[in-house]
Protein backbone atom coordinates (compact mmCIF):
# COMPACT_ATOMS: atom_id res chain seq x y z
CA UNK A 1 0.00 0.00 0.00
CA UNK A 2 2.67 2.26 0.68
CA UNK A 3 4.37 1.67 -2.58
CA UNK A 4 1.26 2.53 -4.33
CA UNK A 5 0.86 5.84 -2.39
CA UNK A 6 4.74 6.70 -2.89
CA UNK A 7 4.32 6.39 -6.62
CA UNK A 8 0.94 8.12 -6.96
CA UNK A 9 2.46 10.75 -5.20
CA UNK A 10 5.80 11.01 -7.36
CA UNK A 11 3.53 11.20 -10.48
CA UNK A 12 1.52 13.48 -9.26
CA UNK A 13 4.66 15.74 -8.54
CA UNK A 14 6.43 14.84 -12.00
CA UNK A 15 2.76 15.68 -13.93
CA UNK A 16 2.77 19.23 -11.61
CA UNK A 17 6.04 20.18 -12.15
CA UNK A 18 8.04 18.90 -14.81
CA UNK A 19 6.80 18.56 -18.98
CA UNK A 20 5.56 14.58 -18.36
CA UNK A 21 2.03 15.89 -18.48
CA UNK A 22 2.90 17.00 -22.07
CA UNK A 23 2.66 12.80 -22.58
CA UNK A 24 -0.88 13.06 -22.33
CA UNK A 25 -1.10 14.47 -25.34
CA UNK A 26 0.34 11.71 -27.55
CA UNK A 27 -3.52 10.73 -28.96
CA UNK A 28 -3.81 13.87 -30.37
CA UNK A 29 -0.46 13.34 -32.30
CA UNK A 30 -1.35 9.80 -33.10
CA UNK A 31 -5.01 11.53 -34.48
CA UNK A 32 -3.42 14.15 -36.31
CA UNK A 33 -0.88 11.70 -37.97
CA UNK A 34 -4.14 9.61 -39.03
CA UNK A 35 -5.68 12.34 -39.87
CA UNK A 36 -2.79 13.63 -42.49
CA UNK A 37 -2.81 10.39 -44.18
CA UNK A 38 -6.28 10.12 -44.55
CA UNK A 39 -7.80 13.78 -46.00
CA UNK A 40 -4.40 15.10 -47.27
CA UNK A 41 -3.42 11.42 -49.71
CA UNK A 42 -0.21 11.17 -48.11
CA UNK A 43 0.11 7.39 -47.47
CA UNK A 44 3.55 7.05 -48.43
CA UNK A 45 4.25 9.74 -46.12
CA UNK A 46 6.31 8.37 -42.89
CA UNK A 47 5.62 8.81 -39.05
CA UNK A 48 9.32 10.14 -38.74
CA UNK A 49 8.75 12.34 -41.62
CA UNK A 50 5.52 13.49 -39.97
CA UNK A 51 7.44 14.31 -36.66
CA UNK A 52 10.02 16.24 -38.92
CA UNK A 53 7.19 18.45 -40.97
CA UNK A 54 5.76 19.67 -37.26
CA UNK A 55 8.50 19.99 -35.10
CA UNK A 56 11.56 20.79 -36.78
CA UNK A 57 11.63 24.92 -37.47
CA UNK A 58 13.65 25.06 -40.52
CA UNK A 59 10.62 23.07 -42.56
CA UNK A 60 7.53 24.62 -42.78
CA UNK A 61 4.49 23.00 -42.57
CA UNK A 62 1.59 23.46 -45.55
CA UNK A 63 -1.51 23.48 -43.04
CA UNK A 64 -0.61 27.20 -40.89
CA UNK A 65 -4.64 27.37 -40.88
CA UNK A 66 -4.72 24.91 -38.53
CA UNK A 67 -2.23 26.12 -36.21
CA UNK A 68 -4.71 25.28 -32.81
CA UNK A 69 -5.03 21.86 -34.13
CA UNK A 70 -0.75 22.02 -33.66
CA UNK A 71 -0.83 23.60 -30.10
CA UNK A 72 -2.51 20.25 -28.95
CA UNK A 73 0.85 18.33 -30.50
CA UNK A 74 2.83 16.96 -27.43
CA UNK A 75 5.76 19.38 -26.55
CA UNK A 76 4.90 21.97 -28.95
CA UNK A 77 4.15 24.41 -26.41
CA UNK A 78 5.46 25.47 -23.11
CA UNK A 79 3.70 24.82 -19.75
CA UNK A 80 6.29 26.39 -17.36
CA UNK A 81 5.23 27.53 -13.86
CA UNK A 82 7.55 29.00 -11.42
CA UNK A 83 6.46 28.30 -7.91
CA UNK A 84 7.83 30.11 -4.91
CA UNK A 85 7.74 29.73 -1.44
CA UNK A 86 8.90 31.68 1.00
CA UNK A 87 9.02 30.64 4.62
CA UNK A 88 9.55 33.19 7.41
CA UNK A 89 10.29 31.51 10.53
CA UNK A 90 10.03 33.28 14.45
CA UNK A 91 13.66 33.85 15.14
CA UNK A 92 14.17 33.73 19.02
CA UNK A 93 15.91 36.99 20.65
CA UNK A 94 19.01 36.75 22.08
CA UNK A 95 19.80 39.42 24.39
CA UNK A 96 23.27 39.45 26.91
CA UNK A 97 23.94 40.98 29.62
CA UNK A 98 27.32 42.48 29.13
CA UNK A 99 28.15 44.18 25.58
CA UNK A 100 30.20 41.50 23.40
CA UNK A 101 32.46 43.62 20.74
CA UNK A 102 34.83 41.68 18.37
CA UNK A 103 37.95 43.28 17.70
CA UNK A 104 39.95 41.42 15.01
CA UNK A 105 43.86 43.02 14.66
CA UNK A 106 45.21 41.74 11.40
CA UNK A 107 48.33 43.71 10.27
CA UNK A 108 50.00 42.63 7.01
CA UNK A 109 53.76 43.54 6.34
CA UNK A 110 54.04 44.69 3.07
CA UNK A 111 57.06 43.32 2.31
CA UNK A 112 55.43 40.07 2.90
CA UNK A 113 53.64 40.98 -0.42
CA UNK A 114 56.37 42.11 -2.89
CA UNK A 115 58.57 39.44 -1.91
CA UNK A 116 59.80 37.00 -4.22
CA UNK A 117 61.33 33.54 -3.47
CA UNK A 118 63.83 31.78 -5.67
CA UNK A 119 62.77 28.60 -4.63
CA UNK A 120 59.87 28.94 -7.27
CA UNK A 121 62.23 29.77 -10.50
CA UNK A 122 64.25 26.78 -9.75
CA UNK A 123 61.84 24.56 -10.70
CA UNK A 124 61.93 25.57 -13.90
CA UNK A 125 66.24 25.04 -14.43
CA UNK A 126 67.64 21.67 -15.61
CA UNK A 127 69.48 19.76 -13.18
CA UNK A 128 72.69 20.41 -11.98
CA UNK A 129 75.46 17.84 -11.21
CA UNK A 130 77.16 18.71 -7.36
Amino acid sequence: MKKIISISFLFIFLYANTEIGQLLKLPNLIHHFIEHRQHKGERSVSFIDFVKSHYNDNVKHADTDKHDEHKNLPFKTSNTHLNTIIAFENQPNISFRKPISIVINKTVGFHKQFYTSNVLACIWLPPKLS
